[in-house]
């Protein structure tokens, strides 16, 4: 198969994902409450919070070696900055939070490797609203403009982390080396 089939089918599959995560978001905002409840019943905080930073800290680990390996990325240096600002930002959260961060982090994360740069902001952005906007008419939940920032947070956060990763958009990646292969 050449790198234009399997390219393709790696969108195709990412792609399923992604509709996948995009249902769940507003299926999280009309179960999640009772869900969250069930949980929390048979596991503490404590507990669910080193279970989902264990994960998140694991796939941060592992993006930060595929970065090193793949070689000089211009970008790189955002990590400094970015990193602290995510940690402690997830630190200070309560774990209902927490979960923002993981679940708008990988929408965001998807949907800069699918979509175009300017289609995935305003896809973001209008999920990020449009979810508090749904809770907002829930009688158990509450829209939240505080969680509508979070929500943006955690999209840009994934965002971000998929352009250092794979380039700008699907369609022009981003060099890896600052010197050319010209």
């Amino acid at each position: 198969m050449n790198d234009h089939a399997s390219e393709k089918k790696m969108k195709e599959k990412l792609f399923v994902f992604w509709l996948l995560l995009l249902l769940c978001i507003p299926l999280l905002s009309f179960y999640g409450r009772l869900l969250q409840l069930n949980i929390m019943k048979r596991l503490s905080t404590e507990v669910l919070t080193l279970g989902l930073g264990g994960i998140l800290g694991s796939i941060t680990i592992v993006l930060l070696i595929f970065l090193l390996k793949k070689g000089r990325n211009p970008f790189l240096f955002h990590l400094v900055w970015v990193a602290p600002l995510a940690f402690f930002l997830y630190a200070s959260l309560p774990f209902v939070e927490k979960v923002h961060i993981a679940l708008f982090g990988l929408f965001g994360f998807l949907s800069q490797r699918i979509f175009e740069q300017k289609m995935t902001a305003i896809l973001c952005v209008a999920v990020s609203f449009l979810d508090e906007l749904f809770q907002h008419f829930l009688v158990a939940r509450v829209g939240d403009w505080r969680d509508v920032w979070l929500n943006v947070f955690s999209v840009s956060l994934g965002m971000f982390l998929a352009f250092l990763l794979f380039g700008g958009s699907p369609e022009q990646p981003v060099k890896s080396s600052i010197v050319s292969d010209d």
